[in-house]
């Protein structure tokens, strides 16, 4: 025989002969991988697939329940001085509300601000209900448009939503598209 053989003979030999010994390893591990999966729990959520030790998803966690999840875009406008009720806060906001409105992979039907022609009042009125866009089409800043936009604004029930109580602000709200039709992604 040759070395080879005498080997390969050898290994086979105590294998015959361990043969209980290998069968008894072989069922121990069976018994032991069978208890690991019984422990073994299938999660697929959201937050499973995040790193939360990350310092941006801990910041998204501290404020989770506030925004209310990480599929939407809130921008607010604030301003220095006084209230909301200037020309130049009125031309930034509807820019910032049209920006917002054109960013990729948001969901334009969700865009909400007083700009927006979803963000409506209704009141009761002598003949039954009346109601339009919280910001007139016939929109000019001056004092008495800016009167009547604060009035539509209550009658909205917007406040403390997408104005401040204060008025000193206004927020653009928008929910993002799970994937971006131009991309795909």
């Amino acid at each position: 025989m040759t070395d080879n053989n005498t080997r390969t003979h050898n290994i086979a030999d105590f294998l015959i002969r361990q043969r209980a010994f290998i069968v008894g390893i072989f069922v121990i591990i069976t018994l032991v991988m069978l208890y690991s999966m019984t422990q073994l729990k299938i999660e697929t959520g959201f937050k499973k697939q995040l790193p939360l030790d990350h310092e941006y998803m801990q910041t998204f966690l501290q404020y989770e329940q506030e925004f209310g999840g990480a599929n939407r875009v809130l921008v607010a406008l604030v301003a220095r001085e006084g209230d909301m009720f200037t020309e130049t806060f009125f031309e930034k906001f509807e820019e910032i509300s049209d920006q917002v409105f054109f960013i990729p992979g948001v969901d334009r039907a969700s865009v909400r601000s007083i700009f927006t022609p979803n963000v409506r009042f209704v009141e009761i009125v002598e003949d039954g209900f009346a109601g339009g866009n919280v910001i007139p089409t016939d929109f000019a800043p001056s004092e008495h448009m800016f009167e009547v936009v604060r009035g539509n604004i209550v009658k909205s029930g917007e406040i403390g939503r997408l104005v401040s109580s204060d008025f000193s602000g206004a927020m653009v709200w928008a929910n993002l598209l799970e994937e971006n039709p131009m991309t795909g992604e």
